[in-house]
Parts: structure tokens; sequence; C-alpha cells
């Protein structure tokens, strides 16, 4: 099978409990297409978040760099800071929303 790494960029302020429910179910969606998706939240939920942020963000940018794919599921400062990298990096990049479903611009599900 060949998986393709998925960044998947989510605001995780707020309701943290929340948005790292839904980004497990995210992760689940493009695992069960084939993908390997990588997910800031679940590397570092358990980390306080305001006092760790800069060394978070410094191993989000190496992330971001091994991964092909970058998806966007929010426009919070962290998530557009992940999106500017990417940007320069020429990653292939989805802006995604709720009413993005499917292949999600050519990202079809692999096949083993």
């Amino acid at each position: 099978m060949n998986r393709k790494l998925i960044f998947i960029s989510h605001p995780s302020s707020g309701d943290i409990e929340g948005n790292i429910n839904k980004v497990i179910k995210i992760c689940k969606d493009w695992y069960t297409r084939g993908h390997i998706p990588i997910a800031p939240h679940l590397l570092f939920s358990y980390m306080d978040s305001d006092k760790e942020r800069a060394w978070i963000m410094r191993v989000c940018y190496w992330l971001v760099m091994i991964c092909p794919v970058f998806l966007s599921y929010g426009e919070t400062a962290g998530c557009m800071e992940e999106l500017i990298l990417a940007e320069r990096m020429g990653k292939q990049i989805i802006k995604m929303n709720d009413k993005t479903r499917g292949n999600a611009d050519g990202l079809e599900r692999e096949s083993g």
C-alpha cells in the first residue's frame, strides 16, 4: 500500500477536549482512506500548550516538512503559521471545512 503522510492542521485552543475528539475522528477517516494522518493534537495533548508553544511549533514545522500533504481545518494563529510554511515548501494544500467531503482534490483511497 502506498500511503501518504498527511499533516492535520486544526485549532487546539478554546474547546480543547472537543477539538481533540474532532481530530481523532478526522484521523480515523483519513486512515480508513489508506493514508497516515499526522496530528500534533494527538502528540502533545498532555502538554501545557501555552508554556510549551514555541517547542511544539518547532516540532510541527518539522512534521509539516516530512508530510507531502497538508490539510487545513482552521484559521487560528498556529494553523496559519503551519499553512504559511506548507505554502513556502510547495506542499499539496487542501483547505477543509464542514462541506468538504469525498476525495479532497485527488486524495483517493489508496488500495493495497
